[in-house]
């Protein structure tokens, strides 16, 4: 059933957590009254699925979900994504599965919040507490936490476009995603987590791996995830598509090369194959210069 205009208000409202996403906060509503989310769109009226309404905000769905729960239609704009840099909104993750342990203790269904969204997003700022996720996958082998929440941090600011930092921070990100050889098929050592029967299949024996530079700067990303498992894209707009490990990753990447480009550099320079280190010499002198060889602190 369609909304109408002039429909009383919900009675019953839960109040939107600080920064909360607006699907976020239109799932616990319906949880209220036992309904889905997609029930409550047809009983309110609005037209864009909710999702989509956080990124493109329609004025006449935000007018009609504004009069369902007596709230102004300023403070539904503010749980969307409206007016965000386009650098910020091109790394959003639609769907979220991180919460806060903290935040949704006691809760039957966890707020989601509009910077959990965020690809390099791994911790809850308001209680300085990692985000839980049940993908466990490669969390045991990935660890320096400091380092990962420096590169998010870097990161965020660099999408909100308050960047302050001395590298170009797109580049060192489109340096860690860049292969340093070519694509080649895995060492017996790269396929030894498989099981023995698959290692003798002339498909995994034959698939050519991309060989990225992250690799390089953050060597136990190959720990705790096999070369055949990893789904790390090649361009920066992929990411937020990409699991957990990959991202945490290219966190700790981006924040090990902002603390010591020269180092970094060297290291995956050294590491290259002779048409993969021409390219990225060339990279990297058009976009940091002189402080590609010499040590440079990141700026706060």
């Amino acid at each position: 059933m369609r909304g109408e205009k002039g429909r009383a208000p919900l009675p019953i409202v839960p109040p939107p957590f600080a920064d909360e996403r607006l699907s976020s906060w239109l799932t616990r509503i319906a949880d209220v009254y036992l309904v889905s989310l997609d029930e409550l769109q047809a009983h309110v009226g609005w037209a864009r699925p909710a999702l989509e309404l956080e990124r493109e905000p329609v004025l006449p769905d935000l007018e009609r979900i504004a009069a369902a729960t007596s709230n102004s239609v300023e403070r539904l704009l503010a749980m969307t994504f409206h007016g965000l840099p386009s650098r910020f909104r091109d790394l959003l993750r639609s769907e979220i599965r991180e919460t806060c342990l903290v935040c949704s203790r006691g809760m039957q269904r966890p707020p989601r919040l509009r910077m959990w969204s965020f690809a390099f997003s791994f911790w809850c700022e308001r209680h300085g507490q990692p985000l839980f996720n049940c993908d466990t996958r490669g969390v045991s082998a990935l660890g320096d936490p400091w380092t990962a929440r420096r590169g998010g941090e870097i990161l965020t600011r660099w999408a909100m476009e308050k960047d302050t930092a001395a590298m170009p921070v797109g580049s060192v990100l489109s340096l860690l995603l860049s292969p340093i050889r070519k694509a080649s098929p895995a060492a017996p050592w790269e396929l030894a987590r498989l099981p023995s029967s698959r290692q003798q299949e002339f498909s995994a024996q034959s698939k050519r791996f991309r060989r990225p530079a992250l690799t390089i700067v953050v060597p136990e990303f190959g720990v705790a995830v096999p070369i055949y498992d990893q789904r790390l894209p090649s361009r920066i707009t992929d990411v937020p598509a990409t699991p957990w490990a990959e991202r945490y990753a290219l966190a700790v990447g981006v924040a090990r090369v902002m603390k010591n480009p020269a180092d970094a550099i060297a290291h995956i320079l050294k590491a290259s194959d002779e048409h993969c280190r021409k390219k990225i010499t060339v990279r990297t002198r058009n976009a940091v210069g002189p402080l590609a060889h010499q040590p440079t602190e990141e700026t706060a």
